[in-house]
């Protein structure tokens, strides 16, 4: 029976009927039609980066005359082949196939499989579909290094290694110092506290089955001086701070002192002006009378009476 709609949905009885015979099955037989296809059969395999991988997507097809289009919709730039199937009880299948090469960026994306029956009635096609959600499987990807904390000596210091990898990965830590690599952490997380050892070139290694990938190189430095040498360091500037105030007030007294004696000397050297002809005078009758004087010693500074009076 060709265009079925809702409206047939009903019982019916089987009748048999010939000339002057008639029999009619008592049992009925409820028959529902739906104006809606099936809902479809997808198979998705295990799909993974760089290997081809095929979507199937199958709906029953009851009228032979009449089968559904059955597509993909997005196809991600892949081939789509349609082919029937006959069943062993007489019914068909139509199947779609999507061909194509996953990568990294088809994960986790939607897919939809669509179902169109054209029918011969002016009525709107009849439309079934199945959206499923890719499951793409590759090696670790964009592996990178994040640091928490200021790297000072002595302060908390966290490094974060980010990948992008389907299964996740796992992670170690590689420390490349004085040009001796080694390894320092087996967790996606790095925690120390920073000295100057921790100072070197790092190195996360993301893996998972399907491969593995580093990230790229994280020179750490730790400025800083240690806590021995901040106390020698805090010691000597106490004792700056001691000593000053006693350098002041020594350096003040030096110079009050300076001050006096500058002042004294003045006033010697005033005396002297004063007295100087009087004594040049009297020194030079007593020694006319007395004896002869060298003339080059009575002008020798700090030259005593004895050894004038030994000149003569």
């Amino acid at each position: 029976m060709m265009n079925l709609t809702s409206q047939h949905s009903d019982r019916y009885f089987f009748r048999f009927s010939s000339e002057g015979f008639s029999v009619t099955e008592t049992k009925a037989v409820q028959i529902n039609v739906s104006d809606s296809l099936a809902e479809p059969y997808v198979i998705v395999p295990g799909l993974r980066e760089g290997e081809g991988g095929n979507l199937t997507c199958t709906v029953p097809a009851p009228c032979p005359s009449n089968s559904p289009n059955v597509t993909w919709d997005p196809a991600f730039g892949g081939n789509i082949t349609q082919w029937t199937q006959l069943n062993a009880d007489g019914t068909q299948n139509v199947s779609a196939i999507l061909n194509f090469v996953p990568s990294f960026h088809h994960h986790e994306l939607k897919v939809n499989c669509v179902s169109i029956h054209l029918l011969d009635r002016q009525d709107k096609p009849l439309l079934s579909h199945k959206t499923i959600i890719l499951n793409v499987e590759y090696p670790p990807k964009e592996t990178q290094i994040s640091v928490t904390g200021s790297v000072w000596l002595g302060n908390n210091v966290t490094l974060t290694c980010q990948s992008n990898a389907h299964p996740p990965a796992v992670h170690r830590w590689f420390m490349k110092k004085d040009g001796i690599v080694e390894e320092v952490g087996a967790s996606r997380v790095l925690s120390f506290t920073a000295t100057h050892n921790n100072s070197g070139e790092y190195i996360c290694e993301a893996q998972n089955l399907h491969g593995a990938g580093n990230s790229t190189i994280l020179q750490i430095t730790v400025p800083g001086i240690s806590f021995t040498v901040f106390l020698a360091v805090l010691a000597l500037f106490s004792l700056l701070l001691f000593a000053l105030p006693i350098v002041l007030i020594y350096r003040s007294s030096c110079i009050n002192a300076f001050q006096e004696t500058n002042q004294d000397q003045d006033i010697y050297a005033n005396v002297s002006k004063a007295t100087k002809p009087h004594q040049l005078q009297s020194n030079t009758y007593e020694t006319k009378e007395t004896c002869t004087v060298n003339p080059e010693s009575t002008f020798k500074k700090n030259l005593s009476y004895e050894d004038i009076y030994a000149n003569c």
